[in-house]
């Protein structure tokens, strides 16, 4: 038995949409107010708040939900009304989701540890509590809220920060399934709102990288229903690039010569499209074309700016939706449209801290059923 996905919703910066990325109609990148403290910020991508409408639900949750939550909601909901998840008891339907706020930098050490007395330790505590401490609450009550108005009892995992927890909610949505601990889930990611805070999350990671933040949020829906689906996860792999000769594994795992024989029979005819998100470099990109000189290379943070969590989702619906139009994009080694004939594509998550999350998706499944 196959897993699956089924296109969802994305909520994209500047009001764009999935076409217009594949259709490069991407507008001039804004600069941000203020850019002197961040000189490597090349400019901002915004949700304008009046691009969605939120569904129904909770009013108190309305009133009280931040802006990155409204994103994630609202995603997350109409994938749901899309999707057969209501088909499925609440103890069967999974939740995970990758947050776009940062907790990762919280010491071991308690805060004010080494207080004197109260006094100290009210002083000390306002200078040691990260500054980030209430966006992981946010993260708690983002998933809480969605589960509860989606009847979401199942299996569940929210991960911060950074792109890779937008891979890492992927598969473990993907292994929720596999391992029959859910039989339908709903799987997404959502950016941290630009502010203050986001850079605050980031400097350490971004300092001196040239660098446009973009805000999103993106869902899937993850199954065993080949007759509602766009697309099946053929072969999922996670790794860190740390040097080169992990580069070389990772390429030799995708191109087959890693494989039984069996999974080489199946799945080695070349990909038309590998799209990318995170953070890569011209070398690695270089190297992929070596192993793959027919296929396509999409930078998508190239084109839209770093989505941090959304991007994986983000790129799994670009490349179903490349697929439905029979093409391939390139904006890696040309700038470019092609046709296409093979039903592969290779989505390779690039964590910040040289994480790699690689999904083979294989297309075809339109219209009900295998193609």
């Amino acid at each position: 038995m196959g897993i699956y996905i089924t296109s969802g919703t994305s909520l994209l910066p500047d009001g764009l949409s999935v076409d217009d990325i594949i259709h490069g109609r991407i507008p001039d990148v804004h600069l941000p107010a203020d850019p002197s403290h961040l000189p490597n910020i090349l400019g901002e991508r915004c949700i304008d708040e009046t691009a969605f409408a939120m569904p129904r639900m909770d009013k108190i949750v309305r009133r009280v939900a931040n802006a990155q939550s409204r994103w994630v909601l609202y995603t997350g909901i109409k994938t749901w009304e899309n999707s057969i998840g209501d088909r499925f008891s609440p103890e069967q339907r999974g939740l995970f989701i990758g947050l776009g706020t940062s907790d990762a930098d919280d010491s071991s050490t308690p805060i004010a540890f080494d207080a004197k007395d109260d006094e100290d330790y009210v002083v000390k505590a306002l200078v040691e509590t990260p500054p980030l401490m209430g966006l992981t609450l946010l993260n708690t009550s983002t998933a809480s809220h969605l589960s509860q108005h989606l009847d979401i009892t199942g299996d569940n995992g929210f991960f911060s920060p950074h792109v890779d927890a937008g891979g890492n909610a992927l598969l473990e949505g993907y292994y929720s399934i596999k391992e029959k601990r859910s039989q339908f889930v709903l799987c997404g990611g959502g950016s941290q709102k630009i502010s203050t805070w986001y850079y605050l999350a980031y400097e350490n990671l971004i300092k001196g990288v040239p660098w446009i933040p973009a805000e999103a949020a993106s869902f899937i829906t993850l199954h065993e229903d080949s007759h509602h689906a766009d697309s099946e996860i053929s072969q999922v792999f996670r790794t860190l690039l740390l040097h080169r000769d992990h580069v070389g594994r990772l390429l030799a795992w995708m191109s087959g010569e890693k494989m039984s024989e069996e999974k080489v029979s199946e799945e080695n005819s070349s990909p038309a499209q590998i799209i990318h998100v995170g953070k890569i470099t011209d070398e690695f990109t270089a190297q992929v074309y070596d192993t793959f000189p027919s296929a396509a290379q999409f930078n998508l943070d190239k084109a839209l700016g770093y989505c941090g969590s959304a991007a994986p989702f983000v790129a799994i619906n670009l490349a179903i939706e490349i697929h439905k139009k029979g093409t391939a994009i390139d904006n890696v080694s040309r700038n470019a449209r092609s046709q296409h004939s093979s039903g592969l594509t290779w989505i390779l998550v690039h964590g910040l801290e040289n994480q790699c999350t690689a999904i083979l998706l294989r297309m075809g499944m339109l219209n009900g059923g295998e193609q």
